[in-house]
C-alpha cells in the first residue's frame, strides 16, 4: 500500500564567509588562517592548485552554520581545452545489434561508488531474510492510495521505448539529455550514444574515444577506469556537456568535460581535462553529479586516498563550478573549487546539486548531504553556491537540518529467486530540483515498517534566493521548513530515483508550480528488474506508478556473488523543454540470458492540470507556511470572497500594504500565471461591500488559482471561508469551507 510519512524538520544554524588573498599577488606565505585539510597547510593547497592552473588563483575561507562549519573555496582556476573530438574520426565500434543474443558478450563489473557500507548491507539483509523466513512471502496488491485526484487523471503515458544494449560494464550508469529538435544523448557506463528523433543510434562512441581519438592520454587499461558518464542539454544555448570520470589512482585521476560545439551531438565537441587531485597528490575523484544554472556548470566529486577502502579512504567532497560559455566557445574553462567543507570539523561527502528548474535560469546553487551510510539518522545538511563565477562574490554557505523521523540505509532489492539480492548503494540523495524558493529531493532509504528499499522525498520551503521578485515577494519566514513523505509500495522494492519539474511558468511571486515526474528502476519476488515512473501533480498527489519497460529474468552476473549483485548508481530524466508534458527517461531492467540493459522512455503526462476545469475546489497545500493556493472554477461572472478565521471562528483582522499604487489587505493576494487559467483580478473588498473580508476577487466564468500570503499568521489552525456570487464548478453550493494549518 502506498504511504506517505510526514516529517517535520528544524534547522538549527546558519551562514556566512571570511577572509580572501591572491596567491600570485600577495604571495602564498601571506594566507591569513590557514585551514589543515588532512594536515596540509592551505598554502600548500593552494600551491598544488596553482600548478594545474593558466591564471593565479584566489584563496577564500568560510565560517557558516553559527561557527560550526568550515570550508575553503579556490577561484579562478583555469584549464586549457585538451582537444576537439569529432565523432565521425571515432570508430563506431559500440554500434551493437539490439538483441542481446551475442554468447560472447563479456562485461566487467563498473568501479564502486565511494562511501558503500558492505557491513551494514550485510545485517540490513540478514535481517530482512529473518522476517521474511519467520512470516514468509506474501502475494500483495498494487499500489492502494486515497486520493482526491481521478489517478487515471493524473497516471503517465508511456509513448515510446527504445532498449539499449550493455554498456560495457556492470551495473547501468544511465543518464540521458533531450534537445528541442528530438535529438537525444543517453550514457551508460564506457559508451555515449547520440540518437535521432526516432530513437535510432546516429553515433556510437566509447569514453575513450572522447578522451582523444589519435592517441592515449594514459597508458593504464581504459576498460575499467573510464566511467560514470552524465550529460546534461543546454535549452538556453542549444548545446550539450558531458562528463565522466577517468582513473582511480591519483596518477590517472582527472575529469573529462566536453561541450559540444553545435546542437547536433554527432559533431566535434571542445574537450577539457579537469585534474582529479587538485589539492593533494594522494587522492582520487569519485562519482560525480552534475546540475546548471544560467551561466555555469557545477559538479561534485568524493576524493579518496590510493588504494583504501571507503572508510579508510574518504578525505573530502569538493565542488566545482565551471562557466559554460568558456566551454562552448572553446576558451580557457574558468572554475571556482570548493572543498574542505566540514561541519563539527568533519567532512561531509556525496554533496548532490539541485538542478534549477524547470529552466536553467538563476545563478545561485543549492546542494544536500545526508548521513546515506547511517542505518538510521535524522541530519540534512543544506549547501549553496550563492553567485555565479563570472560575479566574482560566489560563497559557500552551509544549514542544519533535523528530522524528528529518521530516513535510513536502504536494504538490498529482492528478485524472484530471492537469493539473487540487488544492492542499493546507500541512502544518499541521488536527484533533486529547485523551483524558485522551494526544493524537492529524493533518496534511497529503508522502509522501517516493511524493511523493504523505498524512496524518500522531501520538500524544502521558503529558502532564500537572488531570484524572488523583489517587488511582491512576502517576507520569509526565519527558517526554510522541510517535510519529507515516503514513496513506497505494497510489493516493489525501489531504487535509484531521478526526477524532473513539469511546468515551465512562474507564478507572479517568483514560486512554481510544483509538479513533477520521478523516474526509478523497482523489483520483487514477483517482479523482475524493470524500470518505471510516477508523477506528483501540484496538489502534492501521487499516481500510480507506472513501469515502462519489464524486466525480462534476472539480473545476475556470474563474477558477483548472488547476494551481490549490482542494480546500478543512478538514473536520468529530462523534460523536453519545448514540449510541455514530454519527458524522456532511461532505467534499467533484467533483460535476457540474466543480463542488465537500459531503456529510454518517452512519458507524456495525462493530467492537464489548469489546462481544464476541476470537479471541486482545492486548498494546497497543507500544511503551510508562507501560502496557501486556491484553485476553483466558477460559472459565471462576478465577485469571489474569502475571510480566514482562527480556530474558535473570531476572523483574522487584517492591515493594509501598497503594491503598483493599490491598497490591499494584509492577505495578500497574487494571481497564478498559469496557462490556461481565467481572466480574473484582485479587488478591494471594501468597494464589494461584503463584511468581515480577508480578501475579494473578480472573477469571470474559468479555472482560477490564487496565492493567498500567510506569513503574517503566527503557527496554528485556521479556517478559511470562499464565497461567490454563484455555485462553485462541481458544486451546487456558493460558499467552501477548509481548514488551514500554518506551521512555524
Amino acid at each position: 500500500m502506498l504511504t506517505l510519512l510526514f516529517m517535520h524538520l528544524v534547522i538549527r544554524n546558519c551562514l556566512l564567509f571570511v577572509s580572501s588573498i591572491s596567491a600570485f599577488a600577495q604571495g602564498f606565505s601571506q594566507v591569513t588562517n590557514p585551514i589543515k585539510n588532512n594536515g596540509v597547510q592551505s598554502n600548500v593547497l593552494l600551491n598544488k592548485a596553482q600548478q594545474s592552473s593558466l591564471t593565479p588563483v584566489t584563496f577564500k575561507t568560510f565560517i557558516s552554520a553559527n561557527g560550526k562549519a568550515s570550508g575553503s573555496g579556490i577561484f579562478n582556476h583555469t584549464s586549457p581545452k585538451s582537444h576537439v573530438f569529432n565523432p565521425d574520426n571515432a570508430p563506431a565500434v559500440w554500434l551493437v545489434p539490439l538483441e542481446n543474443n551475442n554468447e560472447n558478450w563479456v562485461e566487467k563489473e563498473m568501479p564502486m561508488p565511494s562511501g558503500i557500507n558492505d557491513k551494514l548491507r550485510q545485517e540490513i539483509d540478514a535481517e530482512r531474510s529473518q522476517r521474511l523466513k519467520n512470516a514468509g512471502v506474501q502475494p500483495r496488491r498494487s499500489i492502494l492510495n486515497d486520493r482526491q485526484t481521478p489517478k487515471t487523471d493524473i497516471d503517465p503515458e508511456v509513448i515510446k521505448g527504445y532498449n539499449l544494449p550493455a554498456g560495457g560494464g556492470t551495473p547501468n550508469d544511465n543518464h540521458i539529455a533531450v534537445g528541442n529538435d528530438g535529438k537525444f544523448v543517453s550514457v551508460m557506463n564506457t559508451v555515449i550514444r547520440a540518437h535521432r528523433e526516432d530513437g535510432s543510434i546516429a553515433r556510437a562512441f566509447t569514453l575513450v574515444n572522447f578522451d582523444n581519438v589519435n592517441k592515449e592520454i594514459d597508458t593504464i587499461p581504459k576498460m575499467d577506469r573510464t566511467y560514470d558518464p552524465r550529460v546534461i542539454y543546454d535549452p538556453v544555448a542549444d548545446r550539450y556537456v558531458v562528463l565522466y570520470m577517468h582513473g582511480v589512482t591519483d596518477k590517472s585521476s582527472f575529469i573529462v568535460v566536453g561541450f559540444s560545439q553545435t546542437n547536433d551531438p554527432t559533431k566535434s565537441w571542445n574537450v577539457y581535462k579537469i585534474p582529479g587531485t587538485p589539492i593533494a597528490d594522494t587522492v582520487w575523484s569519485d562519482y560525480p553529479i552534475v546540475s546548471q544554472t544560467k551561466e555555469d556548470i557545477y559538479f561534485t566529486v568524493n576524493l579518496l586516498a590510493n588504494g583504501s577502502s571507503w572508510e579508510e579512504g574518504f578525505r573530502e567532497a569538493v565542488i566545482w563550478q565551471l562557466n559554460k560559455q568558456d566551454g562552448y566557445d572553446g576558451k580557457p574553462l574558468r572554475k571556482n573549487f570548493f572543498h574542505n567543507l566540514k561541519y563539527e570539523n568533519v567532512s561531509l561527502w556525496s554533496i548532490c546539486p539541485m538542478q534549477n528548474s524547470p529552466l536553467p535560469n538563476g545563478f545561485d546553487n543549492y546542494f544536500l548531504t545526508v548521513r546515506p551510510y547511517s542505518r538510521r539518522n535524522d541530519t540534512v545538511f543544506l549547501h549553496r553556491i550563492t553567485n555565479s563565477l563570472n560575479s566574482g562574490n560566489a560563497l559557500w554557505t552551509l544549514e542544519v537540518l533535523k528530522a524528528p523521523n529518521p530516513y535510513g540505509f536502504p536494504p538490498s532489492a529482492l528478485q524472484p529467486d530471492t537469493a539473487y539480492k540487488l544492492r542499493t548503494n546507500d541512502a544518499r540523495v541521488l536527484s533533486g530540483i529547485r523551483l524558485g524558493s522551494s526544493i524537492h529531493y529524493f533518496q534511497n532509504s529503508i522502509n522501517f515498517n516493511t524493511y523493504q528499499a523505498s524512496i524518500m522525498h522531501g520538500t524544502i520551503s521558503d529558502l532564500p534566493s537572488i531570484n524572488r521578485r523583489k517587488d511582491i515577494s512576502v517576507p520569509l519566514p526565519a527558517k526554510p521548513t522541510l517535510f519529507t513523505k515516503l514513496f513506497t509500495h505494497d510489493s516493489l522494492d525501489f531504487g535509484y530515483p531521478a526526477v524532473a519539474a513539469c511546468n515551465l511558468s512562474a507564478d507572479e511571486d517568483g514560486t512554481f508550480d510544483p509538479a513533477m515526474v520521478v523516474t526509478t528502476v523497482h523489483s520483487s519476488p514477483w517482479h523482475y528488474p524493470s524500470a518505471g515512473a510516477f508523477y506528483i501533480n501540484r496538489y502534492g498527489e501521487y499516481s500510480n506508478y507506472v513501469p515502462f519497460r519489464e524486466g525480462d529474468s534476472l539480473i545476475y552476473y556470474s563474477f558477483l556473488g548472488k547476494g551481490e549483485q549490482r542494480w546500478g548508481d543512478y538514473e536520468g530524466i529530462q523534460a523536453k523543454f519545448n514540449e510541455p508534458g514530454v519527458f524522456y527517461a532511461v532505467g534499467s531492467y533484467g533483460a535476457k540470458n540474466l543480463s542488465m540493459w537500459g531503456h529510454v522512455a518517452r512519458i507524456k503526462l495525462g493530467d492537464t492540470g489548469s489546462q481544464r476545469g476541476i470537479a471541486s475546489v482545492k486548498v494546497f497545500p497543507i500544511p503551510a507556511t508562507a501560502k496557501v493556493n486556491i484553485e476553483f472554477q466558477t460559472l459565471k461572472e462576478g465577485p469571489v470572497w474569502g475571510q480566514i478565521y482562527t480556530e474558535d471562528g473570531k476572523p483574522v483582522r487584517t492591515t493594509s500594504w501598497m503594491f503598483n499604487d493599490n491598497l490591499y489587505p494584509e492577505t495578500r493576494i497574487n494571481r497564478g500565471s498559469v496557462s490556461g487559467l481565467s481572466a480574473s483580478s484582485v479587488q478591494d473588498p471594501s468597494a464589494i461591500d461584503q463584511n468581515s473580508t480577508s480578501f475579494a476577487l473578480y472573477c469571470y466564468p474559468g479555472t482560477h488559482r490564487f496565492a493567498v500570503h500567510t506569513t503574517h499568521l503566527a503557527p496554528g489552525i485556521y479556517f478559511l471561508k470562499l464565497k461567490s456570487s454563484g455555485p462553485f464548478g462541481g458544486s451546487l453550493k456558493n460558499e467552501q469551507s477548509f481548514k488551514i494549518i500554518i506551521q512555524p
